[in-house]
């Protein structure tokens, strides 16, 4: 055996343990279905935070919440459920010891889902952090008790039944209590498309996506000049421009009802959030050119944002300048959620949805699951709206890795940069997220590991591509059986990603440390 333990090399790899740790940061992109490949809208994202922070992806029962429930998320927000809350799929940090590791409370709550659909079609991502300047701060501080990234897809899916239902909901609550962060959310369903930043704690802007519209952010905001007079597809706060005028950072036309919300709003970010906007403009687009280097200084924002004016100042369809090589596919997506430094250790886990334009079936939407760190993850497909059962291995808890000082005894463990030592919990190899984990770790301390798995997860992917479809028509044949033929069709595909990436850690980690 080539491993007993792992050793990290990266400054990336360090984790504080014990303290609560919220997503910090991921990478969002968007295709409308005039430019992808079936025909359907696409769009997805990665959620990234420290490095072993545990993910779980289950299915949650319609229900869940009775109306009139009151639900506390993690810091200060409080909800009521105007009706018995819907049933839907959705990943959140492991809190399977009782203590949210977000909060570190003991309260019953869920702690921050990153993204999901529900039983009616509806589908949220909303994981990104977006940063506001200085200006704003100082006259729409956010709200400390507003609702916050962890609790905004928990109460969309469970509340809204479009994306349209969505978008105003979670914009009444950014008008009535306000937002404890910056964050953007993207809603969709198989009718439209709905994106949302706020980056004050009042302050709001909501575009309706379109379907020739391909949209890329990772931490930065996206919406760029805008018209507020179309009212079809611009949703704002009231005080949006008047905000800024009083902040002294107000970029457009009062005139003209013309605002560019990013340089009106925005300050400065952290975290590598221009080098993944250069690979992942680099990727789709097929050129090399931006700099992923220098943190991808140089890209300016007319390159991403988006607008609906043209040069004359005339309202058009939403738009951005992205360049891309060719229609994208699902293949696509997971190879840009792969790609360096959009794909790296601290990923937590990466959701896909793939919806069928007008197809408010079961059957228009395909969720893509994959944890862990996505260079070494493999995505796996199911019909969320069909979905009542995850696969064990996708909802196995555990404590959270711990620091010991010295090398533990049939533990797995890696050595951070401070030289101490993070040790993966007991029965870790029952989890779907810690066998990545593993994976990447692997792949991160050793050249030849590397290409190993990496010709592994690419044999695993492809046979889920082609499982997938065999699935598909089987589901589509199945009539009143569809909805246990789905579920138990994507589970077997799970357990055969779960059982090859197994095999593969048999093979080259010791017995004892599987346990």
């Amino acid at each position: 055996m080539f491993y007993k333990r792992l050793l990290a090399t990266l400054a990336a790899l360090i984790i504080v343990l014990g303290v609560p740790v919220p997503a910090m940061a991921s990478t969002l992109l968007y295709a409308g279905s005039d430019v992808t490949a079936d025909g359907g809208t696409i769009f997805g994202r990665v959620e990234d935070t420290s490095p072993d922070s545990a993910k779980l992806f289950n299915v949650y029962p319609a229900g869940a919440h009775p109306k009139g429930e009151e639900y506390a998320g993690c810091y200060g927000f409080t909800w009521i459920y105007s009706h018995d809350s819907y049933g839907y799929t959705g990943f959140s940090d492991d809190n399977s010891q009782g203590i949210c590791p977000d909060c570190g409370s003991a309260h019953p709550h869920t702690p921050h889902q990153a993204g999901g659909t529900n039983e009616k079609g509806l589908s949220v991502t909303a994981t990104g952090i977006l940063h506001q300047n200085d200006e704003i701060r100082n006259i729409d501080p956010y709200v400390k008790a507003g609702i916050d990234e962890a609790e905004i897809t928990t109460i969309l899916l469970g509340e809204a039944a479009t994306a349209k239902d969505a978008m105003l909901l979670l914009t009444t609550i950014y008008n009535s209590y306000g937002a404890r962060r910056g964050v953007s959310v993207l809603v969709a369903d198989p009718m439209e498309a709905w994106y949302i930043e706020n980056l004050s704690g009042t302050q709001f802007a909501a575009v309706r996506l379109n379907p020739a519209l391909l949209m890329l952010s990772a931490d930065v905001s996206a919406i760029g000049r805008i018209d507020l007079d179309d009212t079809e597809n611009i949703v704002t706060s009231h005080a949006l421009i008047e905000t800024a005028v009083e902040a002294g950072t107000f970029v457009g036309s009062q005139k003209d009802n013309v605002i560019d919300f990013a340089a009106s709003y925005e300050g400065s970010g952290s975290y590598s959030i221009g080098s993944r906007m250069a690979a992942g403009l680099n990727y789709i687009g097929a050129f090399n050119t931006f700099s992923v280097y220098n943190d991808g200084q140089g890209i300016p924002r007319t390159a991403y944002a988006l607008s609906n004016l043209d040069s004359r100042g005339s309202i058009v369809p939403l738009y951005t300048h992205i360049s891309k090589a060719r229609k994208l596919s699902v293949q696509d997506f997971v190879g840009f959620y792969r790609t360096s430094p959009i794909g790296k250790t601290m990923n937590a886990e990466t959701h896909l949805f793939q919806i069928a334009e007008g197809d408010k079936s079961a059957l228009g939407t395909v969720e893509w699951v994959a944890l862990g760190n996505g260079r070494y993850s493999v995505f796996v497909p199911c019909y969320p709206m069909l979905t009542r059962e995850a696969h064990p291995a996708y909802r196995a808890g555990h404590a959270e890795a711990a620091i010991a000082t010295d090398e533990p005894s049939g533990r797995l463990s890696f050595d951070s940069e401070d030289q101490k030592r993070v040790v993966f919990p007991k029965g870790w190899s029952d989890s779907m997220y810690w066998c990545f984990e593993a994976l990447s770790h692997l792949a991160t301390e050793d050249d030849t590991a590397e290409a190993a798995i990496v010709d592994e997860l690419k044999r695993l992917q492809e046979e889920v591509y082609e499982e997938w479809a065999d699935l598909q028509e089987e589901v589509e044949n199945a009539g009143d059986n569809a909805l246990s033929t789905a579920t138990v069709g994507s589970i077997t595909i799970a357990e055969r990603v779960y059982q090859g990436v197994l095999g593969f850690l048999r093979a080259h980690l010791d017995a004892e440390l599987l346990s």
